[in-house]
């Protein structure tokens, strides 16, 4: 086995216009006033029916295997109404921001082999010189990249909760320099050079929702900087992600369906799942952490979350490829409520999807997992993901 399968070995993918606190539409606030009534009291007539069944059968999915406690935050006609509502609400900003933007103004700065840092604007401002406004990353080249006319597939890696890109950029490397493609690793919002004050994923919904929304628009503008590159093929584009980036990219895959593939390791979808366990069965985490004060319950946060869910929005991620590789002792993902209804919705969508479960659980660590796990389940198959080596190039190389 040669240096770059001692390297992948060592790649760990544990989870580890203006906006704010007025992003919330009038109509999510307007069910929230009117979701919170005292017990006892009558849940408000049904709102006024939104035709978009996709959503409908989404949100009847993300509903699907819970056990739902608080009628008031329950799937029933008043709250699916306003759930739609919601949804269509979330996309219409994001579309509104996203769909009148070209491809952004990139400055790049070579740091190394096959290797460059970039930056651009964030569609989101925060103001006062906040960090998140500024994208950051890297992309990987293929040595042969400039040759030839060689023309590659590009992969974009999201991270997984960590200000670091070590694992991401390992794999990003790793992919480049054997020839499988352009890899471009970013920070979402809120990590690394980017952190601001709060983090990522908050106590606050709407703070919550606009992190979201920005990594949304940073995830769509790096697909354009991909998109634009001169030896890129534009119709093989991917999005990976790790953890965290896996759960974000599968937003991306419903709400914003540019990328011909999607490939996830330790992903899924019900955030209110995922959130509120980390509030209290993970309370040393950084989540955990950051959201020790939360006062939601997992129903509320639910209804909060199900506006930009990957669930509500599997539907719309139509005639993909997927490849999603979960842990089979996950503590964090759960099957029927994260994984299984979200599966149900691609495939109702016509998109295809490759699962892969290996013996570890949702921190990965590959001396538990064992080495041909590790190796046959985890590594190769997001290698694989990013592209085949591209022989001809090389043979080209050696011809000149």
């Amino acid at each position: 086995m040669g240096p770059w399968a001692c390297a992948l070995l060592s790649v760990a993918a544990s989870l580890s216009a203006q906006t704010g606190s007025e992003a919330l539409s009038r109509s999510y606030q307007e069910a929230l006033k009117d979701l919170a009534v005292p017990p006892g009291e009558s849940i408000p007539a049904p709102a006024a029916a939104v035709d978009h069944m996709e959503l409908r059968q989404g949100l009847r999915l993300l509903y699907k295997n819970v056990d739902c406690r608080d009628a008031r935050f329950c799937l029933n006609p008043a709250n699916e109404n306003a759930m739609v509502a919601n949804a269509l609400e979330f996309k219409s900003r994001f579309d509104a921001l996203a769909l009148s933007a070209g491809p952004p103004s990139v400055t790049w700065r070579r740091i190394g082999w096959g290797v460059e840092e970039f930056e651009f604007p964030s569609l989101m401002r925060r103001g006062s010189g906040h960090p998140s406004d500024t994208v950051r990353g890297f992309v990987y080249f293929p040595q042969n990249y400039d040759k030839c006319g060689a023309k590659y597939p590009a992969t974009l890696i999201l991270q997984k909760l960590s200000d670091k890109l070590d694992s991401e950029r390992d794999i990003a490397k790793l992919g480049a320099s054997s020839d499988r493609g352009v890899v471009m690793a970013i920070y979402l919002p809120h990590f690394g050079p980017r952190r601001g004050a709060t983090s990522f994923i908050t106590k606050d919904p709407e703070e919550f929702e606009a992190n979201m929304l920005q990594a949304l628009l940073d995830i769509h503008q790096s697909y354009l900087v991909l998109k634009a590159l001169p030896g890129v093929k534009t119709d093989d584009i991917g999005l990976m992600g790790l953890s965290l980036g896996a759960m974000v990219g599968l937003v991306s895959a419903g709400i914003d369906p540019v990328f011909d593939r999607y490939g996830t390791n330790v992903g899924g979808g019900d955030l209110a799942n995922i959130v509120t366990y980390r509030k209290s069965g993970d309370v040393d985490s950084q989540t955990g952490s950051a959201l020790k004060e939360i006062d939601w319950s997992v129903d509320q946060a639910r209804f909060y979350l199900s506006r930009f869910d990957a669930i509500t929005w599997s539907l719309n991620a139509k005639g993909k490829t997927f490849l999603m590789i979960n842990a089979l002792a996950d503590e964090l993902i759960s099957k029927p409520l994260s994984l299984e209804p979200l599966l149900e919705g691609y495939r109702a969508a016509g998109s295809t999807v490759r699962t892969i479960t290996h013996k570890g659980t949702h921190v990965f660590r590959a001396k538990e997992v064992g080495y041909w796990d590790t190796l046959s389940k985890v590594m190769l198959p997001m290698l694989d993901f990013m592209g085949l080596t591209n022989w001809e190039a090389r043979d080209c190389l050696r011809g000149n």
